[in-house]
């Protein structure tokens, strides 16, 4: 059994807060250049990816064996 804080919680805030920054910048783009604003919007979608991987359910290690 896992005892203390789960050190996935400050990368999931972290990957949140990429995330937002990544929006802005995309909206920033798209006035400028449509092209960059997509590979933004991809870049997104990896991100996102990233913190649902982050928020799944770890079994303990010892589930494992």
């Amino acid at each position: 059994m896992r005892t203390g804080e789960d050190p996935r919680a400050p990368l999931r805030r972290r990957t949140h807060d990429a995330n937002a920054e990544l929006f802005a910048l995309a909206d920033a783009l798209v006035t400028v250049n449509a092209d960059a604003a997509e590979a933004v919007r991809r870049a997104r979608a990896a991100l996102f990816e990233a913190w649902t991987i982050l928020c799944e359910h770890q079994a303990d290690d010892e589930d494992d064996h």
